[in-house]
């Protein structure tokens, strides 16, 4: 007997909500649009505003380069070009860097000097070491040189990597060819040419 009556009782359950969701009328009814009760057709929504808006006026673009004014060009912020309107503000070119060297480029034989050991030759290859190349010093005496195993080239920097993959030497560009940087352990400097 207690057996079907909890069968009974969810279905019991289930035939009322049914009978009683006609009585909650439009309370659920999401959506729908019913006619009211007075059968009156039902009336279109007023058209909402237009949002104010002010007068947009519209110029030509100059030509390109027609403001005396060339890609690469230096010019001050604020002093126009000569003969150019001094209305226009002008924005400064930035100068920009020269292009990283490729491995190609960098790969040979460098000196390498540590400024308190003297100097001593390596050679950087292009042959790779899963996701760097293989370095190999010779007569190097400063313990983070003669580690050296591996280097590799994150944009102009040059790093030299002891094994393991740390970081035994920075080198930075420094214009004429040469790089220059410091040992990350001792702080020493170290430059390379060729």
């Amino acid at each position: 007997m207690k057996l079907s009556a909890l069968v009974l009782l969810p279905c019991a359950l289930a035939l009322a909500s049914c009978a009683s969701s006609s009585r909650l009328g439009d309370t659920f009814d999401f959506g729908a649009r019913k006619p009211p009760p007075d059968n009156r057709p039902i009336a279109a929504p007023e058209p909402l505003m237009a949002a104010p808006t002010e007068q947009v006026s519209s110029e030509p673009l100059p030509p390109a380069g027609g403001n005396g004014v060339t890609p690469g060009s230096s010019v001050a912020v604020g002093n126009p070009p000569a003969g150019g309107p001094s209305s226009q503000s002008q924005v400064a070119a930035l100068p920009t860097a020269p292009p990283a060297p490729s491995a190609g480029g960098i790969a040979g034989s460098w000196k390498i000097s540590d400024a308190a050991r003297g100097s001593c030759g390596i050679s950087l290859t292009r042959q790779t070491l899963l996701d760097v190349y293989r370095a190999t010093p010779s007569g190097c005496q400063a313990g983070s040189l003669a580690k050296v195993n591996a280097w590799q080239q994150r944009g102009q920097e040059i790093d030299l990597l002891e094994p393991g993959g740390r970081t035994a030497v920075r080198l930075f560009p420094t214009g004429d060819g040469a790089y220059e940087g410091a040992a990350t352990m001792s702080g020493a400097k170290i430059r390379m040419t060729r």
